[in-house]
């Protein structure tokens, strides 16, 4: 008698749930995990020994030389399908390269952008970026040995270096922070409307706790006088990504028709355990991922690649 009442309700159920199944199962440009994931990349990037002359500014021209006989690795990249919300793709590819003295270690990523994006102060704005993603630790990256190539995973933690455009342009800045006036340079300030003399307010106006929370509350992205233009993270899956207390890695870049240069560099040992440490001889891998703030690319909205790449570090005197 139950089947007869609520047969067809029931059989309705279960059609609607394998619809919206096979929909997600089809749903263009989202994908699940693949075993190519889990399989590294052939080609190796080979970490070139070059002694350098260590120059007075680190900029992309000074450093350009020390990477002539490295040799460049090709990354294809693709929207970011895995974890929502989506996005990505307008970048297919970039160019990696990399050096090393013995003492520091040099990355270099080309990537084609139209647009150079180097602001993101108003809501609408959002900045060209690049990211480089290390494993933590030995690791040996097989189908067989599961390290996702996506933000790493749980007690598979990876190291991250998020260099940021607009980070750049902080630095170049005055007093090293851009703020409303350079987005806004007709912006005008409430406080000298008010009838009431200003001097009755300095305090809030000049009051860090109350109109600076961001700067209070030790937020890395309001801080002004970072010093540096690379975010040093850790990850262990979607929605884990944390700042390191320490900050070790630093960079530089030039946009110029069309193509974004960035260089990032480190020591290659350091004393913080939640850095990737890099031994001449040895081998590790990377993966990385591209933002283009023209097209509204931000957090998980981004190019990316889908496999670790294999690298290995040249022995001094090589």
């Amino acid at each position: 008698m139950v089947l007869k009442r609520y047969g067809v309700v029931l059989l309705s159920c279960v059609f609607l749930s394998a619809s919206l199944h096979a929909a997600e199962e089809i749903s263009p440009g989202v994908k699940g995990m693949s075993e190519e994931e889990f399989t590294a990349a052939k080609e190796v990037l080979t970490v070139k020994y070059v002694q350098i002359d260590k120059p007075y500014r680190m900029d992309v021209e000074s450093l350009r030389g020390a990477f002539k006989d490295a040799k460049t690795v090709k990354v294809t990249l693709q929207k970011q399908d895995k974890a929502f919300p989506n996005g990505g793709g307008s970048v297919n590819s970039a160019e990696v390269k990399a050096i090393h003295d013995g003492i520091m270690i040099y990355f270099q990523i080309s990537w084609k952008d139209p647009t150079k994006n180097a602001r993101a102060i108003a809501v609408q704005e959002f900045r060209d970026a690049v990211a480089l993603m290390f494993p933590l630790g030995v690791v040996d990256i097989t189908p067989a040995e599961h390290f996702s190539p996506r933000m790493g995973d749980r007690e598979k933690p990876v190291n991250i270096w998020h260099w940021k455009a607009d980070w750049e342009a902080d630095l170049l800045a005055k007093d090293e922070l851009e703020d409303m006036q350079k987005r806004y340079p007709n912006m005008h300030d409430d406080f000298y409307l008010n009838p009431y003399s200003p001097y009755n307010y300095q305090e809030l106006m000049t009051s860090v706790e109350h109109l600076s929370g961001g700067i209070a509350a030790n937020n890395l992205l309001s801080q002004p006088e970072r010093g540096r233009t690379v975010e040093d993270l850790n990850a262990e899956g979607f929605g884990t990504l944390t700042t390191q207390d320490h900050q070790d890695v630093n960079g530089c870049s030039k946009y110029k028709d069309g193509i974004w240069t960035v260089i990032m560099y480190r020591s290659l040992i350091t004393k913080d355990h939640d850095d990737i440490q890099f031994v001449p001889g040895g081998k590790t891998y990377f993966n990385m991922a591209v933002w283009d703030g023209g097209q509204k690319d931000r957090n998980g909205q981004k190019s990316i690649s889908v496999q670790w790449h294999p690298m290995v570090l040249e022995r001094i005197g090589n």
